[in-house]
């Protein structure tokens, strides 16, 4: 969806068009993904499993079903089966069946999980800082609060819904 830009047109105002607040936002996005990525390769894990192991470690001691796990990641992983698998064949999480439901299955963190992240998460906090740390604490305010207004909500989806087309009623 990013559009081309012409020679000469990093020097003009943006024209403030949607698409290009669009274009802007998934450049922004992917330079930021790809720095967390960069900062989580390096201790061997990808975006998907730390966010796994965050969600686990602030769920409750118990674990979590995969259908909570989900619910609780933004952009959730298509095949998270598959995600924790790896992450039991590493030791960073373990699962039981549910004690009242037997057809749950539950997945918890484990010691070394919870390891990993505490070792990890001051490394990414601190990435994050510095991807924006240039920001002034106002603006930084500023960009959430407009990306918090360009989700769509609840009350913004029921103006823009369609309208039924009021039928003549045949008297």
């Amino acid at each position: 969806m990013e559009r081309v830009r012409k020679s000469g047109s990093q020097d003009r105002q943006p024209s403030g068009t949607p698409a290009d607040a669009l274009a802007g936002l998934e450049r922004t996005t992917e330079y930021l993904r790809r720095e967390i990525h960069l900062t989580l390769r390096v201790h061997g894990m990808t975006t998907a499993q730390y966010n796994v192991l965050q969600a686990l470690h602030c769920g409750p001691p118990e674990g979590l079903t995969c259908s909570e796990l989900g619910s609780r990641l933004s952009g959730a992983d298509p095949d998270i089966t598959r995600l924790l698998d790896r992450l039991a064949k590493q030791g960073l999480v373990r699962r039981h069946r549910h004690t009242q439901d037997r057809r749950a299955v539950l997945t918890e963190i484990t010691e070394e999980g919870t390891h990993l992240l505490a070792f990890v998460a001051p490394l990414l906090d601190a990435r994050i800082q510095t991807l924006f740390g240039h920001m002034a604490e106002g603006r930084l305010q500023l960009l959430i609060d407009l990306l918090d207004e360009a989700m769509p909500t609840p009350k913004r989806n029921e103006e823009r819904a369609p309208q039924p087309v009021p039928t003549a009623k045949a008297g």
